[in-house]
């Protein structure tokens, strides 16, 4: 261990107790030392089935788990414990390169993940520390990954002593992994509702930072949805589709069971990208669908969103970047119950992308 690496003796962190599965007994040393030295009480596992059985008599308060262990692996391990045991912090571990597999992880509920090597146990000791932080109010258990990294508060806004965590500086330092995690991330891109079913249609340059979106149902008949250009952000793409990421579930979080308001969340998204140091001005589309009016209200930023509804077209597009201004301006479009609803997006980097809402008994 460097010198700049060392880490400082601690006698006690409330006795927290930590179970650290992995089928590498040299790694599992190394994070037992590092957590005894900050005063973390360890237990050891070396596959998913012994994991299993250990929470059968004793539930830690962390897991630390490996993605490939034998027997039962990590995400078959991650996804027993998610239904099992919903409320337990876990963080998974995973080789350089098995981002995509660290993304399935992530959909279960994982707060965190680190790489192997260590090469800064610092990072690793953070990781612990933060999630056991999170972990200790049940209101943000509920919270994406990307929450955590970013440290949203209550609000869905970043305090203005914002620190993120080392996990942007490594996906900065490695592009292909940072295209396969968002391109990971993204949901399925057909959902349904009711009589009504959405489809986003999209072709990618495997290039180029992906084109990400995401969407969330309310109870009261509304689809909430963004999609995100982020190219023009150049080295900050990543992190700053990170952010939208994380401010959009924060969103949805805070509103479970109320109506969305699309003001209200451009006005998160322009706020935190204004004064985030990590984040850019980006391009974006983002909508409110309301299928009890049958209407769409849209806002389009450096890119322009074309919406038809059988019949008419509407044209909407916002010349400035999402970030650039407070500009919340929307429009609002009708949408037919007799025919297919399209909203296509021009003026992508390299992508194309079509938003496809139709009611099933056409």
């Amino acid at each position: 261990m460097s010198a700049e690496a060392e880490i400082p003796m601690k006698q006690q962190v409330n006795a927290k107790q930590v179970l650290v599965l992995d089928d590498d007994p040299v790694f599992r040393a190394l994070v037992r030392s590092l957590l005894e030295s900050q005063g973390y009480q360890v237990t050891e596992g070396d596959n998913g089935l012994t994991g299993l059985q250990s929470l059968t008599t004793a539930v830690p308060d962390l897991v630390i788990c490996d993605i490939e262990m034998p027997l039962l692996n990590g995400i078959e391990f991650v996804e027993e414990v998610s239904h099992q045991y919903p409320s337990l912090p876990m963080i998974v571990v995973s080789g350089t390169g098995k981002m995509s597999v660290v993304a399935k992880a992530l959909k279960f509920g994982i707060k965190d993940f680190v790489t192997k090597p260590i090469a800064d146990p610092v990072h690793l000791l953070d990781t612990v520390s933060s999630t056991l932080k999170e972990s200790q109010d049940s209101m943000l258990m509920s919270r994406d990954f990307s929450s955590q990294w970013f440290r949203l508060n209550e609000q869905g806004e970043l305090p203005e002593d914002q620190e993120l965590h080392w996990h942007l500086d490594y996906l900065h330092q490695h592009p292909d992994v940072s295209r396969e995690l968002l391109q990971a991330l993204l949901p399925e891109p057909r959902t349904q509702q009711g009589d009504w079913t959405l489809n986003f249609r999209v072709l990618q340059n495997p290039e180029r930072v992906p084109l990400v979106f995401d969407y969330a149902w309310n109870i009261n008949g509304q689809f909430l949805f963004y999609i995100v250009d982020s190219n023009v952000a150049q080295d900050l793409a990543v992190s700053s589709t990170l952010l939208v990421r994380a401010l959009f579930d924060d969103y949805i979080r805070n509103h479970d069971g109320q109506l969305f308001h699309l003001e209200e969340l451009l006005i998160n998204l322009s706020k935190a990208i204004n004064v985030a140091e990590c984040a850019a001005p980006l391009n974006a589309a983002v909508g409110l669908v309301d299928f009890p009016s049958q209407s769409i209200e849209l806002h389009s930023a450096g890119v322009s969103a074309h919406w038809h509804n059988g019949t008419n077209t509407t044209t909407v597009n916002t010349p400035k970047c999402l970030g650039v201004n407070q500009d919340r301006e929307t429009t609002v479009c009708n949408m037919s119950r007799e025919h297919s609803n399209s909203l296509k997006l021009t003026g992508l980097d390299s992508s194309t992308c079509q938003l496809i809402i139709q009611n099933r008994q056409i």
